[in-house]
């Protein structure tokens, strides 16, 4: 991929240079200038650009690689890319939190299940065929196996393509880092199987497809109340800090 040509940077002056660096490149971004895909210039050449040091470029870069918004790739063709963007970073940043003492686990739980109810009414009115379909599948390959680790990937599966089913990018986002976390935290204090989950999950599709926002919704909040029973089992204070492996490889379904 060819250097972006003309981004028309202007000379730092600011105490904390790579802020500044970070904050011009961010701008390009808001304005279109750079896209996904887009190498910016070399090292030496952003430095010069900028009137910085070369070390000052080097924090930036590795500060907006750490924010997800460039990859810094080595070899001949490597140098930094603009990224598509991952929305697994969001769930990484709602996890730290957490086990930062920031948000609670509880002020988590909450949010999801207020965002789940007003997924599913949306989805109501949304969905298509196709949508059903994959979800009759998810549930079909749920209830045919007996791994338990597959049976949550599936159910974590099953929240992702309700909430694609609102047409919402931000909606499915916040579903699956609010997914991913539960999930985690669940595993942590023991996971077991459900099997009282696999009737819900069938009125929740049959009151999709009749359009019928009321039940599904009523369908969704008894999911969620007996998925808050696994968490209930087991103190959330004893969830050991994440190994920052949760969604890391993470990307849109």
């Amino acid at each position: 991929m060819a250097t972006t040509p003309q981004l028309s940077f202007q000379e730092v002056k600011t105490r904390r240079v790579f802020e500044e660096i970070c904050e011009q490149i961010r701008r390009r971004l808001a304005s279109g200038v750079l896209k996904p895909g887009d190498k910016l210039p070399a090292e030496r050449d952003l430095a010069v650009e900028f009137k910085v040091s070369r070390p000052a470029v080097r924090e930036a870069l590795r500060t907006l690689e750490i924010s997800g918004v460039v990859s810094l790739q080595k070899g001949v063709k490597g140098g930094a890319f603009i990224r598509d963007g991952n929305p697994a970073l969001l769930t990484q940043s709602l996890q730290d939190l957490m086990f930062l003492g920031r948000v609670s686990l509880a002020g988590l739980v909450e949010a999801r299940r207020l965002i789940n109810g007003m997924v599913i009414e949306l989805a109501c009115h949304r969905a298509t065929e196709d949508d059903f379909t994959a979800l009759e599948r998810n549930i079909a390959e749920i209830e045919s196996s007996d791994d338990l680790r597959h049976r949550a990937d599936e159910g974590v599966r099953f929240f992702g393509l309700i909430a694609r089913a609102t047409r919402n990018e931000v909606l499915a986002m916040l579903v699956d880092s609010l997914s991913d976390i539960i999930r985690y935290v669940i595993d942590q204090t023991g996971r077991k199987a459900r099997p009282e989950l696999v009737p819900v999950r069938r009125r929740i599709l049959k009151a999709m497809r009749a359009r019928d926002a009321k039940a599904a919704a009523k369908g969704m909040d008894e999911y969620l109340t007996i998925v808050q029973e696994d968490m209930d089992a087991g103190p959330s204070a004893a969830v050991p800090a994440p190994i920052r492996k949760i969604a890391a490889a993470k990307t849109p379904r």
